[in-house]
């Protein structure tokens, strides 16, 4: 342990403060976008209350929705509101639980909310019930199951896609719809835990979104049973689109991600106070200037399933590796003039949440560039493909959403790259690009972790062929480790 946790800012202090900073920010913007509205209606009315009635569906864009204003206070709303799930059960934040307060305060911009993610928490609590000690507390069970429960809210939108599905709301009213979905949460909480543990095993450790990846099969296996029985999404066709520039609004309509570059300043505003704001807690926790090179680096241990940094090396170090993965990510984005929207600022802030568990810059960068990369192939390979027939690669490349979102989530294969190497993390991302890129359409966008699920699927491809060529038997299978979080 680093001598610099004695002195560290604490994680809940960090994100508390995070999360009041991202609220206030929320409602500033909403109070210079009002256009002809007042307050209340640009908060509420056309809002927060678009971003919670809707089917949350991969890729819905709650910036375009709901205004950029009040996705930015459904993300604050959020990190209060999982805060104090960690608060009731007791548990101390550290890697993990700041994995999940990046992944859920980013994806509040594209599909969770403060409604559809109290089921699935709320199930895992009926889990600590059933299974807890004859002397043992709620609470201190509890503190054993909710950051997995956390982890499981990419599947919030099996709880509010019901309402919106035909079959379940033939009376024109969403009752019945919404108790369907209500009962499919508590029972992901309920489960989720166990899946969790048995599924780690398919990758080896080796994809740091392991809950995204078994979320994905979960979504999958609740899809081929709509299918099944006759029941479509609420789109009303399936599968109903592919991972391209395109969102599907609940009416269906094809449209494109957000209007490009619109609130390009606001949403890089963020991401630079966000990269900034860690590297000062970094060096409020002891962190200094000589450490920025080891923090590019960082390694929790030699196990494939060891990644919790904040463990490791304590507050300084992890913070400022966090903040450096932003600064990277915006040197790009703000060097290209990519068209930011909600998806891609979900993705920034889920990546730098995950800066403290298992998510290092060089690592990190390894298989984005493979991303890239496979994005740059398409270019190429496909020029007379109608979304680009007459762009430049310049012009592709900032417009091109999904090369992005894809390249970020992505970096859940970094340990790919830190145990076999940036030769095989190039071709790990572009294998990924594919998979993301397609994905989607066996789990109807109803798993928000779609990049989770490609990166199992990739691990399950990509390691027996690295292993096909380790003349030297370097990468040999390594013990399943019980889950550190």
């Amino acid at each position: 342990m680093s001598e610099t946790t004695k002195k560290a800012v604490s994680p809940e202090k960090v994100w508390t403060l995070l999360a009041a900073i991202t609220l206030i920010y929320g409602l500033v913007l909403t109070a210079l976008n009002l256009g002809d509205n007042s307050f209340f209606d640009a908060l509420w009315t056309y809002g927060l209350w678009s971003i919670i009635n809707n089917p949350a569906i991969l890729p819905l864009d709650y910036i375009a929705m709901g205004g950029i204003g009040p996705a930015f206070v459904n993300s604050g709303i959020v990190g209060f509101l999982v805060l104090g799930f960690f608060k009731f059960a007791k548990l101390p934040i550290s890697g993990p639980q700041m994995g999940v307060l990046g992944l859920t305060m980013g994806f509040s911009f594209m599909g969770k909310n403060f409604l559809n993610i109290l089921p699935i928490l709320l199930g895992a609590l009926l889990y600590s019930a059933f299974t807890k000690a004859k002397d043992a507390g709620l609470r201190d069970t509890y503190k054993n199951h909710i950051t997995m429960a956390g982890f499981a809210t990419c599947l919030a939108p099996i709880i509010t896609q019901p309402a919106f599905i035909p079959q379940f709301n033939a009376d024109g009213h969403q009752v019945f719809g919404i108790l369907i979905g209500v009962v499919l949460g508590l029972g992901i909480g309920f489960f989720i835990n166990a899946m969790a543990v048995f599924i780690r095993k398919s990758h080896e450790g080796l994809n740091l979104y392991n809950i995204g990846w078994g979320a994905g099969l979960f979504a999958t296996a609740l899809t081929a049973v709509y299918g099944a029985f006759g029941v479509q999404n609420f789109v009303g066709a399936a599968p109903y689109r592919n991972l391209g520039q395109v969102m599907v609004d609940v009416y269906g309509n094809y449209r494109q991600l957000s209007m490009p570059g619109t609130y390009n300043w606001e949403i890089h505003g963020y991401v630079a106070f966000l990269s900034l704001f860690f590297i000062l807690m970094g060096f409020l926790s002891g962190a200094k200037g000589s450490d920025i090179k080891e923090s590019l680096y960082l390694k929790a241990g030699d196990s494939k399933f060891i990644n919790n940094f904040f463990a490791k090396y304590g507050a300084g170090k992890t913070y400022l590796a966090m903040g450096l993965l932003g600064v990277m990510i915006l040197v790009v984005t703000l060097g290209l003039n990519v068209n930011m929207n909600g998806p891609i600022l979900a993705a920034i802030v889920s990546v730098v949440g995950w800066g403290g568990f298992g998510k290092a810059v060089a690592n990190a960068a390894a298989i984005g560039a493979g991303v890239v990369l496979a994005g740059i192939a398409r270019y190429f390979i496909w020029p007379t493909h109608v979304q680009w027939a007459d762009y430049n690669l310049l012009e592709y490349l900032r417009t091109q959403p999904v090369i992005w979102t894809s390249a970020l989530w992505g970096m859940c294969l970094s340990p790919m790259a830190r145990f076999f190497g940036w030769k095989w993390a190039i071709p790990v991302g572009m294998m990924h690009f594919a998979f993301a890129a397609t994905i989607a359409n066996f789990h109807w966008g109803q798993n928000l972790y779609n990049n989770g699920m490609a990166a199992g699927l990739v691990c399950l491809i990509m390691i027996p062929v690295i292993r096909a060529f380790d003349k030297k038997g370097k990468y040999g299978m390594e013990k399943v480790y019980p889950d550190p979080s």
